[in-house]
This record gives structure tokens, C-alpha cells and sequence, in this order.
């Protein structure tokens, strides 16, 4: 009796994606954001300020979005509800907390420099109401909760694995400061042209920050989300307000955030940048 071939239904994995998660999670972030983003680069100030807004969160959403996304289709719901309970794990000692407020002084740091070096004060007409709502709009639906999934949920522990936190830092800062480049061809005068080179320094130098704290709090999201909503914050109220002169306080701003970076560096090593010496990373394939 002649032995009926087996049909195999389960769907084939998908190579790519499970050979090279990181290069498809860039690629298709950059992609899909921008694309999102280009009707705000071609209209410009012709854009209503409606749908506007609109494009600019759902560009910001991508990167998280895509992130569960992919850890849903290789490795299944049971990882995606892993990835989503490190938004929950807030009990990481109050120390922790205080160094977002900390590191989110640092650009106040930088206008008071340039305050002393002879400009003027920036004036900043703010309620506190309205500064509550605008922190809250920033962690969603902003760009914390819409990045932070992917910047540092996803992408991050893969970096580090074969290589240093350091290094798997001003990887991701590369990306993530490049990923906001369509903004600044909007013509907006927040955002000039001419701030690309200094934010994107700073992005990079931010991620050496993130990874700390990431791999020091065992990889809680929930800390990653508020650092960058709370460090976000002064950038928009304070900073809006310097119009032209927020180029040359942003390269201040650069600076004072290296000085502390090389410090925290020095303190915790470049390996893993947690004094416990745990690194936050995924296994590497056999």
C-alpha cells in the first residue's frame, strides 16, 4: 500500500526575520515613519494641524509598534506578554527615580550656561496644569510608549548580545537620533535644520543613560518610558522658546551631557554600564 505524503500546514519561518531581527526592525521603522512623515516634509506650514498631528504619532508609534509585532510573529504571544509586564516593573528603588529628575536638569543646566555667557532668558508662559497634560500626552500617546518598546525593549537587548553595553549604546543612539531627521525638514522653528547635528549627538549620548538604567533596573520599561517623557520635557518648554539661539544651547547642552557620561563610564565600566555587572541581552543563536 503506497504511504500518502504528509502535508506540512505549518507556515514556513520566516528566514529574514529570524536571522536578522535588528535589520529588518530598522529597516522597516525608517521606512514605514518616514513614510508616515513625508506629507509633513512636503506640505510643510500647508499640513492642517490636525492630520498633522496625526502623522507625527503614528511615525512616533512605529518602533513600538513594529517591535511587538515582529516578537509576536517569531517568538509568540507568551514573549509579547513578557516584553509588555516590563512596563510594569516599577519597584527599582527610589534611587532610580531620581536620576530621570537628574538627568532631566541637564538641559535646564545647558540655558543657564548660556544665560551666563551673556543671552537672554528664554521666557516660558506654562501652567502647571498644562505642563501635567503635556507630560502625560508625551508618555502616550507620544513618543515615549510609542518608541520605547522598540528603541530599548526590542532592539536594545539584541545589541548586547557579543558586544559591549557601551558599544550597543552609540549603536542605538545612531539609529535613534537618525530616525528623527524628517522633522527637521519640516521648516518648523523648533526644529531648524541646523539642530539636526547637535540632537543627534545628543541622542546618542542620552542612549548611554537609557542602557544604564535599563540594565540597572533589570530591564523595566516602565523607567525607560518615564526618563524620556521626563527629559523630553524641558527640550519643549524651555527650549521652544529660544527660537534661533537653540542650536548653540543644544551644543552646550552636548557637552554637558558627555562630561557626565564619561563620569558615569568611569564609574560603572563600559562592558555592561550597571555596577551589578548584569547586561540586559538576548541569547545569541546557536
Amino acid at each position: 500500500m503506497t504511504q500518502q505524503p504528509v502535508l506540512d500546514l505549518e507556515p514556513a519561518r520566516p528566514a529574514v526575520l529570524h536571522r536578522h531581527p535588528l535589520a529588518v526592525f530598522f529597516g522597516s521603522t525608517f521606512a514605514l515613519s518616514w513614510v508616515l512623515w513625508a506629507p509633513l516634509v512636503v506640505l510643510g506650514d500647508r499640513m492642517p494641524p490636525g492630520p498633522g498631528l496625526l502623522l507625527l504619532l503614528l511615525g512616533s508609534a512605529v518602533p513600538s509598534t513594529l517591535a511587538v509585532a515582529m516578537v509576536a510573529r517569531m517568538n509568540g504571544r507568551a514573549e509579547v506578554r513578557r516584553l509588555l509586564r516590563r512596563l510594569l516593573r516599577g519597584r527599582v528603588g527610589i534611587r532610580w527615580y531620581a536620576a530621570i529628575v537628574a538627568l532631566s536638569l541637564l538641559p535646564l543646566c545647558a540655558v543657564w550656561v548660556s544665560i551666563v555667557l551673556g543671552a537672554p532668558a528664554p521666557v516660558v508662559a506654562v501652567t502647571l496644569p498644562g505642563l501635567v497634560t503635556f507630560y502625560l500626552f508625551s508618555i502616550f500617546p507620544g513618543s515615549a510608549m510609542g518608541e520605547e518598546l522598540g528603541w530599548r525593549g526590542f532592539a536594545l537587548p539584541r545589541l548586547q548580545a557579543g558586544r559591549s553595553a557601551l558599544a550597543a549604546s552609540l549603536i542605538l543612539g545612531a539609529f535613534w537620533g537618525t530616525f528623527h531627521f524628517p522633522l527637521f525638514l519640516i521648516g518648523s522653528s523648533t526644529r531648524p535644520l541646523g539642530l539636526f547635528l547637535p540632537f543627534a549627538l545628543s541622542s546618542i549620548i542620552m542612549s548611554i543613560f537609557y542602557t544604564w538604567m535599563y540594565n540597572g533596573t533589570r530591564g523595566s520599561l516602565l523607567l525607560i518610558v518615564l526618563l524620556h517623557a521626563t527629559t523630553n520635557l524641558p527640550l519643549t518648554v524651555v527650549y521652544a522658546p529660544l527660537a534661533e539661539r537653540v542650536v548653540s544651547v543644544f551644543w552646550i547642552l552636548d557637552a554637558i551631557q558627555a562630561v557626565v557620561a564619561l563620569v558615569l563610564i568611569t564609574r560603572v565600566g563600559p562592558a555592561t554600564l550597571s555596577r551589578s555587572g548584569a547586561k540586559q541581552a538576548m541569547s545569541l543563536p546557536a
